[in-house]
């Protein structure tokens, strides 16, 4: 959720990029809201008496930050270091490399997801943390693009497991107190995205100074602090026969007991017919579908500018590690700015948020294409600018409808699919925007890249629907 799905995406993507949720309550410790804890109608006082919720998103958000802390400041050397190591790679060359996470993560999203429903959330995400440090720390030890692109292939699977678990685990957390749904994501991302101000700018800085090799080391230390914070927090997924509406499924004991009586083949014939039977309504879903069109967005923008956008600020204005970080940090700081106005909004705004989520949305469309006629760098710094405090604007009632519409036996799953949306865009995306760039210039692919971004958010326009089911 929040910041460290940011710094967990493709490689180690802008802050604050999707926060999962939804409704239907985890039995953690004190029992969900409508079992004794605060209620739908409660107020902000009653919130912070529910000291199990205090206690585990202090943990998650503190997790989160130490992630935060290593992966903001390796965001302006990656794709630097793999030009660098390529001799002077192109658009496409770095396209490649970058893509690599994706892969991972498009051959995973979906039996994680469902792993993610049944076996728990808390093991996706401290065995996700410890596999994202321990490819990033590969990486830093890479003599060559090829055994670069496997330690990223194993980052992509850290990537994919972690954000698998904490996305859900987010959800589980805010329904607790449903009706401060935004303003609890909108804290999570706004402290653990806060290192992104100054993250990459610093990390620039020490790459400068220091070379690229320590960027990773600094990276991989977060990601295992990050681990063993989320060892400290409790499961929060409940069995699927102590769930309400419960139509298929079982206790995890009787699941077992059916696998040993129906040996492999019997069991995995069960489980794909079960992730049938989960995954049609979801497909089927307009407001799945507006979710699933919104989780593209994060992914054509970063693909663009990891591949494109850095590039054309090299060759427009001689830019550095040190100015890409800079670029950063303009974003995320106008974004943290920008989230609590966002969240306090959410929660006053009813179902698919419409009137929140559209014009910004735009206005952050329109700002990217304008990276591809900046000439100067303080015409880049203000057009991340403005795509941050969008995105710092509509994130908390993206995160907060997401919750609403999502039951809560299908949160892996629903968000399982969102993120193999992502990962096709991340794994096709770099490489297909680094050829057209080399073809036809950086201005068409970033303007492509808009103008892509914009057909999503009409498509969330046209789908999204007032909460209910799905």
């Amino acid at each position: 959720g929040g910041g460290a799905a940011a710094a967990a995406s493709t490689s180690a993507a802008p802050p604050g990029e999707g926060v999962g949720g939804a409704t239907g309550g985890p039995p953690m410790e004190g029992g969900p809201a409508s079992e004794g804890g605060t209620s739908g109608g409660s107020s902000s006082s009653s919130l912070f008496m529910d000291h199990t919720l205090i206690r585990n998103m202090s943990i998650l958000t503190v997790s989160q930050l130490m992630l935060n802390v290593g992966f903001s400041q390796i965001v302006p050397v990656i794709p630097l270091f793999v030009a660098q190591m390529g001799g002077g790679m192109s658009s496409t060359g770095v396209g490649l490399v970058l893509a690599a996470p994706s892969a991972a993560m498009f051959a995973l999203n979906v039996p994680l997801g469902r792993m993610c429903d049944t076996i728990g959330r808390k093991p996706l995400m401290y065995v996700g943390t410890a596999l994202m440090a321990t490819g990033t720390l590969l990486s830093g030890f890479s003599g060559s693009v090829a055994s670069l692109i496997a330690c990223r292939l194993l980052v992509g699977a850290g990537i994919c497991a972690s954000s698998t678990g904490s996305g859900a685990y987010m959800a589980d957390l805010t329904d607790r107190a449903p009706q401060h749904r935004a303003k609890i994501m909108g804290v999570n991302s706004a402290v653990a995205g806060s290192v992104w101000v100054i993250g990459p700018a610093a990390g620039g800085w020490l790459a400068e100074t220091y070379g690229f090799q320590n960027s990773f080391f600094i990276a991989a230390a977060g990601g295992a602090m990050c681990s063993l914070g989320y060892l400290s927090l409790p499961e929060t997924l409940r069995p699927r026969s102590a769930l309400p509406n419960e139509q298929h499924g079982g206790s995890i004991s009787s699941s077992s007991a059916a696998a040993a009586a129906w040996g492999w083949r019997g069991t995995a014939r069960h489980h794909v017919s079960t992730w049938l039977t989960d995954i049609k309504p979801l497909l089927k879903s307009g407001n799945q579908q507006a979710l699933i069109a919104m989780s593209a967005v994060p992914s054509l923008r970063w693909s663009c500018f990891s591949s494109v956008v850095t590039l054309h600020a090299a060759a427009t204005l001689g830019a550095g590690p040190k100015e890409i970080g800079l670029m950063f940090t303009a974003l995320a700081l106008s974004q943290g700015l920008a989230m609590p106005i966002g969240s306090y909004l959410a929660d006053r705004t009813n179902g698919a948020k419409l009137s929140l989520v559209l014009p910004a949305g735009f206005l952050s469309c329109l700002a990217f294409a304008s990276l591809g006629l900046a000439t100067s760098l303080d015409q880049f710094l203000f057009a991340m600018a403005v795509q941050g405090f969008c995105a710092g604007f509509t994130l908390p009632a993206q995160g907060a409808f997401r919750a609403e519409v999502t039951p809560a036996a299908l949160r892996g799953q629903a968000m399982s699919l969102e993120r193999q949306a992502g990962s096709m865009i991340s794994l096709l995306g770099p490489v297909t925007m680094g050829v057209l760039a080399d073809c036809a210039g950086s201005q068409s692919s970033i303007f492509l890249t808009s103008a892509l971004m914009a057909g999503c958010h009409v498509l969330y326009m046209m789908r999204a629907r007032p909460t209910g089911s799905l």
